[in-house]
């Protein structure tokens, strides 16, 4: 993350005088928007400024929610994108719910909880870190961790315990094995109880959440979620509201304060909590900003000081990534846009669900039955090993009927439902990726394959000198789409042979 220069912003004494009178409103089945977002202290044409900012930058939705109703919302607010890292201040408030119930010891060691791993197993010394290390990433157990992203290291037993902040996801993921271990609840079923239910979230389901594991490097595995933004949105909000959801206390004031804390500096933009990033630049300091940040700068920031959250999600199922230096810029834009106080009466509206896609029509299932089974991914006929694609070990995949689509599961990307396309293609709900047919030289169907694969599956062909092979593939590319230039210049390479 870069740096950014920034003046102090400070909201005026009657803008969080005002907020507190809006303490009790929280989201129900649907969220409720200010008809006119003067009424919770925007200005509209720098609130304008803001919307033409955030139309500028690689992002899909943009929530901006003060007082606990929407101010604005732009972009695909209802999608379910990848939320990356944001879910370890998921797990974080887990946590919460344990210790508040006095479940869980955080001082508690790798050792006395009997925490090992392979292939590589823990150094003596590593086993000294303590629950509290691992949630302030200040473990110094450099060890191997599916999922990884960022990867702060040092030689293996060179550091104790406690003594430096190293951001390594073998921390991350093994806190859910942990908070298992201790409660024997499953770490999305338990999600569910305690945050997706209880705030009603409208997109949220179980099954949004998976286990990835890459036991070549750990036998603990990542827990990705996928969540829309304003679903992200009630959580942040709850950490806005210091853990109550309206009457409800959900999590104690004092596992809010503690977790946002600052414990270590990792820049002149953020420090770190307990799986929460903290804020440093003055602006959004002044408002005790801190966040939930995932790859791409999937964002859920809160502002306590001023009632307020503001969510961005990038699409990376497309590669997409909203870059930190701007987005911290459009945060303090939205901040300074707010220069007045909450209406005493404001006038809401709930918020209308968008029209769905196109591609979630439902069909009868007579038509989904012969899709319905387990398929080898990627299917048998491309002549893709794992290797090919990067992978340890072949994957399967498995289709299930459900109302009028499918529900497909892959060990290492989650479920996801398939809508069947006229063309007897599946699209991929919230990824929206299209899976085609594949049939073996019968005719006979034996799995589904993206574009990307099959594009893939010709290149390997044609390496490896399987002209027919290849010939077929990138015919099949360019049938699906003839836009795929390099798929083109390959055929007409190999048929003037």
């Amino acid at each position: 993350m870069l740096p950014i220069q920034s003046s102090r912003i400070l909201l005026p004494l009657a803008v969080v005088v005002s907020a507190l009178t809006a303490q009790d409103r929280v989201p129900g089945t649907r969220w409720q928007r200010f008809v006119d977002p003067a009424d919770a202290g925007f200005d509209a044409e720098a609130l304008e400024a803001a919307r033409k900012t955030w139309e500028g930058l690689p992002s899909s939705a943009f929530l901006i929610v003060a007082d606990g109703a929407v101010v604005a919302a732009w972009g695909d607010v209802e999608r379910r994108f990848m939320c990356h890292s944001v879910r370890k201040s998921f797990l974080s408030a887990l946590y919460g719910i344990y210790w508040d119930r006095g479940e869980i010891e955080l001082n508690q060691t790798m050792a006395e909880l009997g925490i090992d791993d392979e292939p590589s197993p823990l150094l003596e010394v590593e086993k000294e870190a303590r629950i509290l290390d691992l949630l302030k990433a200040r473990s110094a157990i450099y060890h191997p961790a599916a999922y990884a992203g960022r990867t702060d290291s040092a030689p293996r037993g060179s550091i104790r315990p406690g003594q430096a902040f190293g951001y390594n996801n073998w921390d991350f993921n093994t806190l859910a094995a942990i908070l298992m271990q201790l409660t024997g609840d499953d770490l999305f079923e338990s999600f569910d109880r305690h945050f997706g239910q209880p705030l009603q979230m409208q997109d949220w389901r179980v099954s949004d959440g998976y286990y990835h594991y890459e036991r070549d490097k750990s036998k603990y595995p990542a827990y990705p979620f996928r969540m829309s933004a304003r679903d992200a949105a009630r959580f942040g909000l709850l950490f806005a509201r210091n853990g109550a959801w309206g009457a409800e206390r959900i999590l104690s004031h004092h596992w809010v304060n503690r977790s946002t804390a600052l414990y270590s500096i990792d820049n002149e933009l953020m420090g770190y909590g307990f799986m929460w990033w903290v804020f440093r630049t003055p602006a959004l300091e002044a408002q005790r900003g801190f966040a939930a940040l995932g790859v791409g700068n999937q964002m859920i920031a809160v502002f306590p000081a001023s009632d307020l959250v503001v969510v961005n999600r990038a699409n990376t199922y497309a590669g997409e990534r909203t870059p930190t230096r701007p987005l911290v810029a459009l945060l303090e834009q939205v901040l300074a846009a707010r220069s007045g106080g909450l209406a005493g009466d404001p006038e809401l509206v709930d918020v209308d669900h968008t029209p769905r896609p196109e591609y979630r029509s439902e069909v009868e299932a007579a038509r989904l039955e012969p899709l319905v089974g387990t398929w080898p991914y990627p299917p048998p006929s491309l002549g893709l090993a794992p290797s090919d694609l990067g992978r340890g070990e072949a994957l399967s995949i498995t289709m299930v009927r459900d109302d009028g689509h499918l529900v497909g599961t892959v060990d290492v990307f989650g479920t996801f439902a398939f809508h069947l396309q006229d063309d007897g293609s599946l699209v991929q709900e919230d990824a929206e990726e299209r899976f085609h047919p594949v049939h073996d030289d019968g005719g006979a169907l034996e799995g589904f394959a993206p574009l990307g694969m099959l594009m893939r599956a010709a290149q390997v062909a044609r390496r490896k000198g399987e002209q027919e092979r290849a010939i077929g593939l990138f015919e099949r590319v360019l049938a699906i789409e003839p836009r795929v230039e390099a798929a083109r210049e390959a055929l007409a390479e190999l048929r003037g042979k």
